[in-house]
């Protein structure tokens, strides 16, 4: 009776937060303007959280472990360790934004584990302008003027729980929104859902992303509405003993619920990962949510990367290329330890 009452206080508080969230979600300002229309509200959520991740293409519910599955699928918290630490760096196009997680799981008793989440995209430097007379339609005369600079950032702070079942594992991600731009503000909160299985060298997983609907409110009184995402996908570790290596090919599937009606409501994502001893590893993906639009070309969809495990300490990198915006560099690094 006493080994179970940390646990039932654990998941009364996790069923506390959940009922926050939803009672957040559901209740707004009497004046609040909403749009249903809005796109890309939590898009600096849709990547993932390590460079591994991202070198394939993107993909994470039926691979992610540890850290990574914070924010790639929680049901996948689960690692061998008592402790594990993710921290990620990237600068996306030619520096322009910059992206920071940092992600850390403890496992719990009977197969049960809790993982913490902290994302941050900012943007500095942003020129604040006007023209030089506002009463007059711009021209040779009146050209616009700088007057200033601004910064734009996003947050996430995310906290989540796994556990085991005979049927599989299954998990979720309660998780605070913070926007902010300019002089202007704006808060959510939000819950992802997850569910994975392995049948041998077969791995599987899916996740809801903002399973009941996740609702950004500025200060200024707007509120963005950021839908569902399903992701569901699989992977094969193919063990290849004459040369100690593993080849592992990953599918996943997207389908985002804000852009139903659009081409790029669907998308895959796709990545081989070939790895040699279980230290060196080599990468190559595809994102397709990347080209949305046919008409772009294929390599702005192709990811690379390589990866080192030395010890308990991963060390990955990933790059990725785009012809119009420029290239991103991500670097990741993961410690595990205590047993």
């Amino acid at each position: 009776m006493m080994n179970s009452l940390p646990s039932l206080k654990l998941n009364l508080a996790l069923a506390g937060l959940i009922m926050l969230c939803l009672l957040f979600v559901n209740v707004s300002p009497v004046r609040a303007e909403f749009d249903f229309s809005s796109k890309y509200a939590g898009d600096y959520l849709t990547g993932q959280s390590t460079a591994r991740l991202l070198a394939l293409g993107g993909v994470g519910v039926s691979i992610a472990e540890g850290p990574s599955a914070v924010l790639a699928n929680p049901s996948r918290l689960a690692n061998p360790y008592g402790h594990a630490i993710s921290l990620m760096h990237a600068d996306r196009f030619e520096s322009a934004v910059k992206v920071d997680h940092v992600d850390y799981v403890r496992r719990l008793e009977d197969d049960r584990y809790l993982g913490f989440g902290l994302v941050r995209q900012g943007v500095d430097d942003i020129p604040v302008t006007r023209l030089r007379d506002p009463s007059q339609d711009i021209g040779i005369d009146n050209r616009v003027i700088r007057t200033g600079a601004t910064s734009a950032s996003e947050y996430a702070f995310l906290l989540s729980y796994a556990g085991h079942r005979s049927w599989g594992n299954i998990g979720g991600s309660a998780k605070l929104l913070y926007k902010h731009l300019d002089d202007t503000n704006g808060y959510g909160l939000g819950i992802d859902l997850g569910y994975s299985r392995s049948f041998g060298d077969l791995h599987v997983g899916a996740q809801l992303r903002d399973a009941i609907v996740t609702v950004l409110t500025w200060d200024t009184g707007r509120q963005e509405v950021i839908y569902p995402t399903l992701r569901a996908g699989a992977a094969y570790e193919f063990q290849w003993t004459r040369m100690y290596s593993t080849i592992m090919p990953v599918v996943e599937f997207q389908a985002r619920g804000e852009s139903i009606d659009d081409p790029d409501a669907f998308a895959v994502h796709a990545g081989l990962e070939y790895r040699v001893r279980d230290i060196v590893a080599a990468r190559i993906g595809y994102d397709g949510s990347r080209r949305a639009d046919p008409d772009q070309a294929f390599s702005d969809g192709l990811t690379y990367g390589a990866g080192l495990l030395i010890g308990s300490v991963a060390l990955d990198y990933t790059f990725i290329g785009n012809e119009d915006l420029g290239a991103t560099h991500r670097v990741s690094v993961g410690v595990r330890w205590g047993m």
